[in-house]
């Protein structure tokens, strides 16, 4: 936009250094992990899309503004051939971007990673992981972890320790009917739908379980619905 805009070299420096501070201010809010679950690359790349495409809109106005004091030649015609179809790409990602994420009631979906189970503790072993055990349309996935304990331990131990494992990391489980839930915001700028994990307590219900994983192991639930 610096080298664009013809208010002078001294606004275009101005305005230039003004545009990266700003797209590096946003990259810094937007992965600052504040405590949640840290937001995907999409969570900043769309505000750089959208901060891009208000700099084309005040490129288009300067040019606009400053088209009366010049006259109109074959430079002018060529930028604007430039400029204009680079707004309508920056557009098309912006809308292209939120479509194929956004739920229907105007959040965003991002993924479950292993980061927000693993590490285990050496007390702990990961059996099997699928970020997308289930799922549905609009990037919707439920997350299935198969943990059991390293020594032998029975079931209720190895969910004791889980729960606290999970604690540690951020997760607020809570009790609740045989069973531990709790949510966890995403950070960043977008309004992203929250993470809801969940484990039962005692024997996992039949209709849950897979036939081959051990008697004893406990199954952590992650989604983003």
């Amino acid at each position: 936009m610096g080298v664009g805009t013809r208010s002078g070299r001294g606004v275009g420096v101005v305005v230039g250094v003004g545009l990266i501070v700003v797209l590096a201010a946003v990259f810094v809010v937007s992965q600052w992990p504040r405590g949640l679950t840290v937001a995907p690359w999409l969570d900043w790349f769309v505000v750089w899309l959208l901060v891009g495409a208000v700099c084309l809109a005040a490129l288009v106005v300067d040019r606009l503004w400053h088209a009366s004091m010049v006259e109109w030649n074959w430079l002018t015609v060529r930028w604007f051939a430039s400029v204009v179809p680079l707004a309508g790409v920056v557009l098309l990602c912006v809308g292209g971007l939120g479509i194929a994420q956004i739920d229907g009631d105007g959040r965003f979906r991002t993924s479950v990673g292993d980061d927000e189970i693993l590490p285990l503790p050496t007390s702990l072993r990961l059996v099997s992981a699928d970020t997308c055990a289930s799922g549905g349309s609009s990037g919707n996935c439920t997350a299935e972890f198969v943990v059991t304990a390293t020594d032998g331990a029975s079931r209720q131990t190895t969910v004791t320790r889980l729960v606290a494992h999970l604690r540690e990391r951020g997760w607020p489980l809570q009790p609740e009917q045989g069973s531990y839930s709790g949510s966890r915001d995403i950070s960043g700028i977008l309004h992203w739908r929250p993470h809801r994990i969940w484990l039962y307590a005692e024997a996992e219900p039949a209709s849950a379980l897979p036939p081959a994983t051990p008697h004893d192991a406990v199954h952590v639930y992650i989604d983003n619905l």
